[in-house]
C-alpha cells in the first residue's frame, strides 16, 4: 500500500521495516521478527533511504540506532501506522458486525410489526451495533433515505422517486377500529359500511398516507373519510379510541400500535382495502454491512 504521492514506491511495509529495525536495534533480529531474509530487509531500508535522500540508521553503532533525521521520520511513521491500524481495526469491526450503526425509518404501524421483532433478534446476535429508529410518514422517510440520513425505511405507499427502490414485504387489510364497549365491537353479525355512523369517525389529517388511501378508495362514502374529530397521527387516533371517543378505519397493524385490550379490530364485509408495506432503499447504492444484515431479519 502506498502512503505518499503517486510518484513513489514507498508503502506501509517500508515503514514497518524501518520501525522494526529501530525497535530491535539489529537488522538480523528485525528480519527474523518480520519473517524475511536479512538481505530483503536491507534492500527495503535502502529503497526508503534513497527515496528520502538521507540515511535513517547509523549502521556503525551496536545496536543500530536511528540518525537524527531518522528519528524524526520514524516518529511520524509510527503515528501513521498506529492510525492506520486503528482505522483497519475499526473497518474490520464494522465489516464483522462488531460495531456500527443502523439508521431505520419506519411508519408508526411498522414499528410493532415487523420492526420490533427484527430488532430483538438482531440485537441478540449483534449487541455492538447501535440502532436508531425514526418514525414518520412515507414521504419524509423516503426523503431521508435519499439524503442518506437513513439506511433504509419501512413505509406504506406515498414515495415516488427514481432514486429509491421499493420492495413489498407485507400487506395489511383495513377494518374498523373501535372500543370494546362500542356497539359494533359487541355485534355478533358481520359489519358493513352502513353500520358506521359518520359522526363517530376519528379521521387522520389528509396529508397522511392512510388518509389519502381512504380518500382515493372507490365506493367508500366520503362521510367516512372526513370525521368530526381529526388527528395528525394514528397514535392520537388510537388514544381517543381507547377512551371510547370514536372509531376509525385503519389497517390491522396500525390498530396494534397501542397495545390495549380496550381496542378492537373488526373486518368490514363490504370494504376491501389493503395497505402494502415497502422496504425502501437507495437505488444503485450499497448498504453498510450492518444494515444489509438487519434487513435479512425482516423476511
Amino acid at each position: 500500500m502506498k502512503v505518499f504521492s503517486e510518484n513513489t514506491n514507498i508503502g506501509l511495509r517500508h515503514l514497518r521495516a524501518a520501525l522494526t529495525v529501530m525497535e530491535e536495534g539489529s537488522f538480523s533480529r528485525a528480519a527474523r521478527r518480520l519473517g524475511v531474509v536479512p538481505s530483503a530487509l536491507t534492500e527495503t531500508i535502502r529503497i526508503l533511504e534513497v527515496e528520502c535522500q538521507t540515511a535513517l540508521f547509523d549502521r556503525k553503532t551496536r545496536p543500530v540506532t536511528a540518525t537524527e533525521a531518522g528519528e524524526a521520520f520514524l516518529e511520524g511513521a509510527r503515528d501513521l501506522l498506529d492510525r492506520f491500524e486503528l482505522s483497519l481495526t475499526n473497518l474490520r469491526q464494522v465489516g464483522g458486525l462488531k460495531r456500527g450503526r443502523v439508521a431505520i425509518g419506519a411508519a408508526p404501524s411498522a414499528v410493532l410489526t415487523p420492526l420490533s421483532e427484527a430488532i430483538a433478534k438482531f440485537r441478540a446476535e449483534h449487541p455492538g451495533i447501535d440502532i436508531v429508529v425514526h418514525d414518520d410518514v412515507a414521504e419524509r422517510l423516503a426523503g431521508m433515505v435519499i439524503n442518506k440520513t437513513l439506511d433504509f425505511a419501512l413505509a406504506g405507499p406515498g414515495f415516488e422517486s427514481g432514486e429509491l427502490e421499493g420492495r413489498k414485504i407485507s400487506e395489511d387489510p383495513f377494518g374498523l377500529v373501535c372500543h370494546r364497549d362500542h356497539h359494533l365491537a359487541r355485534s355478533s353479525r358481520r359489519i358493513v359500511l352502513a353500520d358506521i355512523n359518520p359522526q363517530d369517525v376519528i379521521a387522520l389529517d389528509r396529508q397522511a398516507g392512510i388518509a389519502r388511501m381512504l380518500a382515493d378508495c372507490p365506493g367508500l362514502p366520503s362521510s367516512l373519510t372526513v370525521g368530526r374529530i381529526q388527528t395528525f397521527s394514528t397514535i392520537a387516533q388510537l388514544t381517543l379510541i381507547s377512551r371510547n371517543a370514536g372509531v376509525a378505519l385503519l389497517p390491522l397493524h396500525a390498530a396494534k400500535v397501542i397495545q390495549s385490550d380496550d381496542i378492537v379490530f373488526r373486518p368490514i364485509a363490504d370494504f376491501s382495502l389493503v395497505r402494502s408495506l415497502y422496504l425502501l432503499t437507495r437505488s444503485r447504492s450499497t448498504l453498510p454491512p450492518a444494515a444489509e444484515r438487519f434487513i435479512s431479519y425482516l423476511s
